[in-house]
């Protein structure tokens, strides 16, 4: 299977044959932000599956490895009503992939910044106002805790460029001391903890009943 592999069930497809082809040309944008010693091939055994969550689900998307696969999956309601967020979402999901930070914080800053670098740079191609209206939109729908680390990676990114793909570097290389992680975010580590969604304890089948897309 080659990038991107997409299977959904009771899905619309339409929506997700156009997910498809965006990513397959958001795929070089993709690779500006992995580790320089990361075989980008890992991102063909990406596997990812849309399908509806349950309604009490309160999540929309989430990253799992299991046997060694990586699925990255996304509800298909949210992709039936916003496209560009489900988008933010699955390409926040393929950032886990070649994230290497330890801390459960420092890695959602990562793979928030790289989403919105990769979203913002496709739709700045869409138009300025256009971009900005999306964003904003995907902003305000977004968990407040996902803001936050989106705008404090926005925010170190400014300080000094590129920091976090440094970081994220040197921490696949066992060149980044846990200290010098806490350090960067030490504000965001103190004062946040990811809340543990245990609503998907039981896995659902993922190959079986999909179509492939």
């Amino acid at each position: 299977m080659i990038y991107p592999q997409i299977k959904v069930k009771d899905a619309n497809i339409t929506k997700s044959r156009h997910l498809k082809q965006d990513l397959l040309n958001l795929r070089e944008s993709i690779l500006a932000f992995i580790p320089k010693n990361y075989d980008p091939k890992r991102l063909d055994n990406i596997r990812i599956r849309i399908f509806p969550f349950p309604r009490n689900e309160n999540c929309n998307e989430y990253f799992f490895r299991k046997n060694n696969r990586k699925y990255i999956c996304l509800d298909a309601h949210l992709l039936s009503r916003n496209y560009y967020t489900s988008l933010q979402y699955i390409l926040h999901g393929i950032a886990h992939t070649f994230c290497f930070l330890k801390h459960d914080i420092s890695e959602e800053v990562f793979c928030e910044y790289v989403s919105y670098s990769i979203l913002n740079e496709f739709l700045r191609e869409k138009g300025e106002k256009f971009n900005r209206r999306i964003i904003k939109s995907m902003m305000n729908a977004s968990p407040r805790e996902y803001n936050i680390y989106f705008r404090a990676g926005r925010k170190l990114d400014k300080k000094e460029k590129n920091i976090l793909l440094k970081l994220n570097s040197k921490a696949k290389n066992r060149k980044l001391s846990k200290k010098k992680e806490k350090q960067v975010f030490s504000r965001l580590l103190k004062l946040k903890k990811i809340n543990e969604n245990d609503s998907f304890y039981d896995i659902p089948e993922l190959e079986r009943g999909f179509k492939t897309v």
